[in-house]
């Protein structure tokens, strides 16, 4: 099963797509994954905001970096500041197996984590594509559509902890939240 094939497979039938996904390259999927998900989200939706002259909600916690060039920056530094956060919060997931006692691939770690933060990204574009088009990209809506977002994240890498590396779901679960509770803090400090 091809690439994008699974990846459709996961917004219909996740379970169905981690049990495709166990026998695909790890971590190259993830990588990929991470790749696709941020580049085109800095092409169509930082881009556009700094080429419509937004700013960001909250100004740079950035000194050397002006609130008026945030969305200009972030463009083009989000795909490195995704894989960051892909690869720690995917590190953090297997330095505590390690510490648990318990097996986990790192590899596959990565492909959950990354395939997972793809699933529903093709909803969020078409959420953020609408939002700044109507005049939408407001701070409150954007906080509580996001979130939504990361509930579905964490439903999905706990399905695929489950269906890759047999994690029992309550303890795939709270590694999962984990893992997005480190995404959701970076990138409230640096995503705006």
């Amino acid at each position: 099963m091809s690439f994008l094939r699974i990846w459709f497979l996961g917004i219909i039938n996740p379970s169905r797509m981690f049990g495709e996904l166990k026998s695909k390259p790890a971590p190259q999927w993830g990588l990929w994954a991470v790749l696709i998900g941020s580049i085109v989200s800095s092409l169509t939706t930082f881009l556009p905001l700094y080429m419509l002259g937004r700013v960001p909600f909250f100004p740079s916690n950035l000194s050397i970096l002006p609130t008026d060039q945030y969305y200009r920056a972030q463009a083009f530094f989000f795909p490195v500041f995704a894989l960051a956060v892909w690869l720690l919060m995917s590190g953090v997931a297997h330095v505590i197996l390690r510490l648990s006692n318990k097996e986990g691939n790192f590899d596959q770690i990565l492909n959950i984590a990354g395939i997972s933060g793809l699933v529903f990204m093709p909803i969020d574009w078409l959420w953020d594509w609408t939002a700044i088009a109507l005049n939408w990209y407001q701070m409150t809506a954007m906080a509580i559509v996001h979130s939504i977002f990361a509930l579905w994240e964490v439903v999905l890498i706990t399905i695929g902890f489950n269906k890759i590396l047999q994690f029992k779901p309550m303890f795939g679960a709270a590694l999962a939240i984990i893992m997005i509770a480190i995404s959701i803090t970076l990138a409230t400090l640096f995503v705006r």
